[in-house]
């Protein structure tokens, strides 16, 4: 297991990213007012949000980014990146109720969407709100992504997480190591924060099984 562990070839968190490149320099980023010339036509408004989410986001301010977001929706609430990309910043800015309201909101209209299904998914496993993190409901979503994903690791990656937090730790084992041999065939542009983090979860759930099965000799 070591030498496996060791040897991981491992690709980015389950959460997808798309986020363009913005310039970090403070002379070129938007200013934060977010002040709208009103002689814009709407879709330069929206494209001027847009490219303020995105130099937020860059700089990992996140509470101005789902802002920026926010307002373009007030201006279109049907504009398809912001709605998509909002919701993975509400999950990293820990605003979880939106979060999973945007979630649903989009699975109702797309539901073969497994990337939405994968990100409900690693909500409900890794909220640090109670109230929101739930076992089961993640186990679900997560089983949803796989019918429509099966060999996407990532989706193995929140399968394991949802196990994890449910106390199936042979089954949050199981997944993970099923993750890196789907990593091994099809995974690339690998980060070594990426290995980092895999590598974390492997250990986690390595773990847990080994003390569960200690406690289960005991008895």
């Amino acid at each position: 297991m070591k030498t496996i562990i060791k040897s991981l070839i491992l690709c980015t968190l389950p959460l997808i990213s798309t986020f363009a490149q913005a310039d970090k320099s403070s002379r070129e980023r938007p200013q934060s007012s977010l002040n709208i010339s009103p002689t814009r036509t709407q879709e330069e408004r929206i494209q001027f949000l847009l490219e303020v989410a995105q130099a937020y986001t860059a700089e990992k301010d996140l509470m101005a980014a789902s802002d920026a977001y926010e307002r373009i929706l007030q201006l279109d609430p049907t504009q398809p990146q912001a709605r998509y990309i909002v919701a993975h910043i509400y999950i990293s800015s820990k605003q979880y109720h939106k979060a999973e309201t945007s979630l649903l909101e989009l699975l109702q209209e797309n539901p073969d969407d497994f990337k939405l299904w994968n990100n409900l998914a690693w909500l409900y496993a890794t909220a640090s709100d109670l109230s929101i993190r739930n076992g089961k409901k993640a186990v679900q979503c997560a089983q949803e992504a796989m019918t429509l994903a099966p060999n996407d690791h990532h989706i193995w990656s929140t399968l394991s997480e949802a196990y994890y937090i449910s106390a199936d730790y042979e089954k949050a084992y199981r997944s993970i190591i099923h993750m890196v041999s789907l990593v091994t065939r099809y995974g690339k542009n690998v980060t070594e924060e990426s290995i980092a983090e895999y590598n974390k979860q492997i250990l986690k759930c390595k773990r847990a099984l080994d003390t569960a099965e200690a406690m289960n000799e005991e008895n």
